[in-house]
Formats: C-alpha cells, sequence, structure tokens
C-alpha cells in the first residue's frame, strides 16, 4: 500500500472536519417514534481539510495521486489527524486547488508561489 509522501505537509492545516459514517438504519413507524438499528459495526470516517503546498510540493502531489494513486482510485497510509495513529484512507473526491499569487513573474506573466489544496478523505475501518 502506498505512503502518503514524506515531503508533502503531513497535516491538514485549516478547516479540518471530522464525521462518521452514519452505521444504523432508521425506519418510520406507523405511529409512534422512528426505530434504529445497528446496520453496520465497521463504520468509515469521513476527514477534510485544506493544506498549502509549495509549487514544488504541488507537483510531487500530483505525481502521487495520478501515478501512485491511479487518479485518486487507490488506498494509502497516513495520520489520523485526531489522534496521530497511522491509518489506512483513500480520497473520496477530486483534490481542489486554488493559486495563491505572489510577486514575479511566471511562464505567464503570473507566478502561482504556492497552493491551497482541499481534500476529503475516508479513513478505512
Amino acid at each position: 500500500m502506498a505512503t502518503w509522501p514524506a515531503s508533502l505537509p503531513q497535516s491538514m492545516e485549516m478547516d479540518v472536519s471530522d464525521k462518521m459514517q452514519t452505521a444504523f438504519l432508521r425506519t418510520e413507524m406507523d405511529a409512534g417514534p422512528y426505530k434504529q438499528r445497528t446496520r453496520f459495526t465497521a463504520a468509515a470516517r469521513y476527514i477534510s481539510g485544506t493544506m498549502v503546498l509549495s509549487q514544488a510540493q504541488r507537483q510531487t502531489f500530483d505525481a502521487f495521486y495520478t501515478a501512485t494513486l491511479g487518479y485518486g482510485a487507490d488506498s494509502f497510509t497516513w495520520y489520523d489527524p485526531v489522534d496521530g495513529a497511522t491509518v489506512d484512507m483513500r480520497l473520496i473526491d477530486t483534490p481542489e486547488f486554488q493559486a495563491i499569487r505572489h510577486g514575479g513573474t511566471g511562464v505567464t506573466g503570473k507566478a502561482f508561489g504556492h497552493w491551497r489544496v482541499s481534500l476529503s478523505l475516508e479513513i478505512l475501518p
């Protein structure tokens, strides 16, 4: 299994959220309260957050995403943002990048020194 590259940030820095998968079934009754029961016990957790990458780190991430993870299809090992344990996870959505501009001139006349990337991940049970 692939491992998150050491040259990339080892944690998400901004807007981190953590949500447990719904592991119960809720059924409406003809009268009275709904009934609920456990559907399964191996519930996944969903993590989302943002990190800032340098231009070099963006290239590392792109290679990791496309070549190593098969455009996000494969899982990888990384740190749980809650307790720091090593866990298996996978992307559940395509990463979204936003350029952070700074002074200077790039190939197109505009320099992108850093990138803000938003990740949506699933921690596998």
